[in-house]
């Protein structure tokens, strides 16, 4: 086999090589080579100034490989075969340490018109210093400031770039403050430095326009008004109870109302005015047991009006009933009134007693009615009332059959279910018993 000169020169370099790298290691101790020795198996990977970080990259990414090569005895068959496999791994695993960083990044702009892209020698833009671990010129590994045009792994030197002839700097105008001027290119003399243009202000600042007041700040109008409750509220109240009065003493009856409630608004002020429309008591079991005759002079006195701070009610809501006292032929002092005015103290009620004996009767009466109401609907109230009726005999038209005593009607529950319904209007209760409840 020929073998030609410079292949018997590249071989005795190689074997030269790894004697002074199995020495080194051979007492079990590191022994730091100088860089470049040409006792190191790495020897030609890469460039000579980078055998020191090929040297520790390979301790670490070749570690098994290093280890058979320094065990290995020296120009033994295993020898030669632990060198070729650190190479391999060396090569394969560690070469692009050599390659980083060569030359750092491109500055943006040049200071004072720097060569163009190319140009012989132009060193890196804005301080752009060779990145960590580039090859400078002379050898250092932590790579100097711009070298003599190219980095070291085979980037081609530019020649004869030509020198940018007056190109403005980038806009932005700001001058590279740390970019190196190239060695080798003449600055450009009459490249004026570019002052960016005038600063761009953004135009006019926005105001927004008119600022937004939002209108009209809103006061929430009117609060809420609720239900119109204002007109002609009617109820029928049929329930059963018990009657007593002097002659036939306590018994059971059948109690039968028709209520007019008529509500206003004034000023903030609700005014509600109640009447007892018609209203008929039936004994039972004996309905001639006592018969009392309400006429109309009477029914025109069972009235009272309360007021109270007009309520906003919505459906579904309670309703604000205020209580109602009706003074009939009395007054607060249980002192008769002549209310029907017609003479007689009291009020006079016809009355039947058995079906035999008539006679009139002088009377006072306070009726107590109370309502617990809810708004169901626009038109409709339900809810419970209790109410009681009390009253005095001031006399009769018999007086030697009755000339006093009291007389009640009680329900039998204080919670009597009631329905009302509004009316629309003032309706009069000749109106409201003209028609079927």
């Amino acid at each position: 086999m020929k073998i030609d000169k410079r292949t018997l020169i590249a071989m005795t370099v190689m074997g030269a090589t790894g004697m002074s790298f199995a020495a080194c290691s051979a007492d079990g101790t590191d022994v730091e080579q100088p860089v470049g020795s040409t006792d190191d198996p790495l020897g030609g990977i890469g460039p000579i100034q980078c055998l020191r970080r090929l040297r520790a990259c390979t301790e670490e990414m070749c570690s098994s490989e290093s280890e058979a090569f320094r065990e290995a005895r020296f120009l033994s068959r295993e020898w030669f075969a632990a060198k070729d496999a650190l190479r391999r791994c060396a090569t394969d695993r560690c070469l692009k340490v050599c390659f980083e960083g060569t030359g750092g990044t491109s500055g943006t702009g040049g200071a004072g018109g720097g060569p163009a892209t190319g140009g012989a020698g132009g060193g890196p833009a804005t301080g752009g210093s060779v990145g960590s671990g580039g090859i400078g010129p002379d050898g250092g590994e932590t790579g100097g400031a711009g070298g003599d045009g190219g980095p070291e792994t085979g980037g081609t030197t530019s020649t004869g770039g030509a020198v940018s002839t007056g190109g403005a700097v980038s806009t932005g105008g700001m001058v590279s403050t740390g970019g190196a001027v190239s060695t080798g290119g003449t600055v450009s003399t009459g490249g004026a430095v570019s002052t960016g243009g005038a600063v761009s202000t953004g135009g006019a600042v926005s105001t927004g326009g008119a600022v937004s007041t939002g209108g009209t700040v809103s006061t929430g109008g009117a609060g809420p008004v609720g239900v119109d409750l204002t007109g002609t509220w009617v109820s029928r109240l049929q329930t059963s109870g018990t009657i007593s009065a002097p002659v036939v003493g306590s018994t059971a009856a059948n109690i039968d109302l028709v209520l007019r409630l008529a509500i206003s608004n004034s000023g903030g002020t609700q005014t509600g005015k109640i009447e007892i429309c018609n209203i008929a008591t039936t004994t039972t079991p004996n309905p001639q047991s006592l018969v009392v005759t309400f006429t109309p002079a009477v029914l025109a006195t069972l009235n009272a009006t309360a007021t109270q701070p007009t309520p906003t009610v919505n459906v579904g809501d309670p309703v604000p009933v205020p209580a109602f006292t009706i003074l009939s032929g009395i007054n607060a002092s249980n002192a008769s009134v002549d209310a029907d005015a017609d003479g007689n103290p009291g009020v006079t009620l016809p009355s039947n007693i058995g079906g035999i004996i008539a006679l009139d009767a002088y009377t006072g009466l306070t009726i107590n009615i109370n309502l617990n109401a809810t708004l169901q609907n626009a038109t409709t109230i339900t809810g419970t009332t209790s109410f009681t009726t009390n009253g005095m005999v001031f006399g009769s038209s018999n007086p030697s059959l009755l000339s006093s005593g009291t007389i009640s009607v009680t329900p039998a529950s204080s919670a009597v279910p009631f329905s009302a319904s509004k009316l629309a209007g003032d309706v009069s209760c000749s109106s409201i018993l003209s028609q079927e409840l």
